[in-house]
């Protein structure tokens, strides 16, 4: 079984002739090329106006990381999304192909680019980040009983190394005077503590990296210095799913099969409401506006 997955997405052939013959070339070369073998190629079409939906797709990069290749010419509104989404996990390469050996070409960029650890980020961007999840996932809440860490433990293991220990308290004070930490003083040292009072922006920073205080996140998106965004890439399974539409009793599971059996009889809707829970407290909420986008989101996570 492949360990590695790269998406492609084309134009359908009557859009772009030669199109499907490219890509069953490319099938075949991949199969003898060693550089390739943990990698699965999953090749799919844009509709007959060069669409396709975004949601259903970073579902399925979301559950396997790899990076994207669209071929022009593709609709420019799911692109944006698709990149937007993505921006802290994997690659999105646009490209104009005009046989099998420019389409070779493109994938073996993007693979190259996505095992060099790209995309890159701002290393304390990517440490705030980290530090907000080690404290989550150790439940440290002001307010509560042993709910401080201290300041010295900031960059000593469970989800922040030592590595960081150089930047990881100017990322703390960042993080303090926009309210995101509580901080207190004992012994004359200082200990650290998630702001209870900004749990759904602390839930924001921590499942996907999104920082609802945007002077915030300048200052930390201005660091010169880089990292791998692969660092904030954690291992996910699903463990519950729930599922909400207009004029429908709410439904939930815990296996994804039920999920999708459930999609593809419920009633049709102009709006569903979907909620994931994965292990490691992440929590991932979307609005689906179609029920076969519904269905095709929720398959992305077998």
């Amino acid at each position: 079984m492949p360990s590695c997955r790269i998406y492609l997405l084309h134009p359908p052939e009557q859009n772009h002739p030669g199109m499907a013959m490219w890509v069953d070339d490319v099938r075949g070369l991949l199969q003898n090329e060693e550089s390739w073998h943990d990698w699965e190629l999953l090749a799919t079409p844009y509709d007959e106006q060069n669409n396709f939906p975004a949601l259903p797709l970073f579902g399925r990069v979301l559950n396997k990381p790899g990076p994207v290749v669209l071929i022009q010419p593709v609709q420019r509104k799911p692109l944006e999304i698709l990149r937007n989404r993505l921006h802290t996990r994997s690659i999105v390469l646009v490209s104009t192909v005009s046989d099998s050996t420019d389409l070779w070409q493109e994938l073996e960029q993007a693979r190259r680019r996505f095992e060099s650890g790209e995309p890159y980020l701002p290393r304390k961007y990517i440490v705030a980040v980290l530090l907000v999840r080690k404290l989550r996932k150790g439940n440290y809440w002001a307010g509560k009983d042993k709910g401080y860490l201290w300041g010295g433990d900031l960059a000593k293991g469970r989800g922040v190394d030592e590595r960081y220990a150089d930047v990881i308290h100017e990322v703390a004070n960042d993080l303090l005077q926009h309210q995101i930490l509580i901080t207190k003083t004992s012994q004359g040292k200082k200990k650290y503590a998630l702001n209870p009072g900004r749990k759904p922006e602390v839930h924001a920073i921590a499942n996907d990296g999104t920082f609802w205080n945007k002077h915030l996140e300048q200052i930390l998106m201005r660091d010169t210095a880089e990292e791998s965004a692969c660092r904030l890439n954690e291992p996910r399974t699903a463990q519950r799913f729930h599922i909400s539409g207009q004029g429908q009793e709410p439904f939930q599971c815990t296996a994804i099969a039920e999920a999708v059996a459930y999609a593809r009889v419920c009633r049709a809707s102009l709006r569903y409401e979907v909620r994931i829970e994965f292990q490691g407290d992440h929590v991932l909420q979307e609005i689906v506006e179609e029920r076969h986008i519904l269905i095709q989101f929720l398959e992305g996570f077998q």
